[in-house]
């Protein structure tokens, strides 16, 4: 986080610290965000600049963070004020925007899941948000009800019922991925105060846990996701409880993200061994 402090008094122009992004054309926040919330999205993959207008804050989700910015319009040149989150990690000199929103946190995070739900249904396009931006601004259009409001007359009244009881059979799944968010936060604000720092080891759909598997001369939880990938977690140290394994056992079947404590010191020096402190519920993609 210093280190991305310092690079942005490194990059200072016209009274404002400017940040350059990579925003991929396919990914959700081109797709979803940025043309609903502020008017325009990219045919392609594009660099952009932000010009960030205070700190930057640590993301909820590690190896992120979270600037408020003024982001400039490529078709009209206005500037629109928001909060952007993207990668620690760069892609060709540039941190990857990985979403935005105008409003509060809370409602924005799940206004954004069932806007990206809808899309990849089939319900509505960036096109479709392009065109509805005006009402997202002048504040008509700010929440999944108003969503479906204005879809009936697009799909038809049956049609529209059908988008609000799937929206209604997801709305824990939502839930539960916003307070998985936040409990990641606190672990990395947790983390922080031992001089550790989180790291994900791995993504992907949980597919079996295993209680007490000898590992290094330690009994641990194992889990297995869907790409081969296991890990392991001391039980004996860091789940003295047992809470991380029927964690587990209860995210099996599910996209987890899967994060290991490592000394700020000595960076992976447990992560490279294979082993795991925590799992959440993660977020599809795209």
């Amino acid at each position: 986080m210093q280190k991305m402090q310092k690079e942005m008094l490194n990059m200072k122009g016209k009274n404002m610290n400017l940040v350059k992004a990579y925003v991929q054309a396919n990914a959700h926040c081109n797709l979803d965000s940025l043309p609903l919330r502020f008017g325009f999205y990219f045919q392609k993959d594009e660099y952009i600049e932000l010009e960030a207008i205070g700190d930057i804050q640590p993301g909820k989700v590690p190896g992120r963070f979270m600037v408020e910015a003024w982001i400039t319009n490529p078709n009209t040149d206005e500037k629109i004020s928001g909060k952007f989150v993207l990668t620690d990690s760069k892609k060709n000199g540039s941190h990857t925007l990985v979403t935005a929103w105008r409003m509060e946190d809370d409602e924005e995070f799940y206004f954004s899941e069932v806007i990206k739900m809808l899309r990849l249904k089939g319900a509505v396009s960036p096109e479709w948000l392009l065109e509805n931006h005006r009402l997202y601004a002048s504040g008509v259009l700010r929440s999944h009800a108003d969503l479906v409001f204005l879809l009936a007359s697009k799909v038809g009244k049956e049609e529209a019922e059908g988008l609000r009881a799937h929206i209604k059979s997801q709305e824990d799944r939502i839930k539960r991925l916003l307070q998985s968010m936040k409990d990641g936060h606190k672990e990395i604000a947790q983390a922080d105060t031992e001089k550790s720092s989180v790291t994900i080891v791995a993504r992907g759909v949980l597919k079996k846990v295993v209680e007490n598997v000898v590992h290094k001369g330690s009994y641990c939880t194992a889990i297995d996701l869907d790409d081969g990938t296991r890990l392991f977690m001391k039980t004996a140290t860091f789940d003295k409880t047992g809470e991380i394994t029927r964690k587990a056992h209860s995210l099996v079947g599910e996209k987890v993200r899967v994060v290991c404590w490592d000394p700020k010191n000595t960076p992976g020096k447990w992560s490279s061994l294979g082993y795991f402190r925590n799992l959440y519920l993660d977020q599809i993609s795209h």
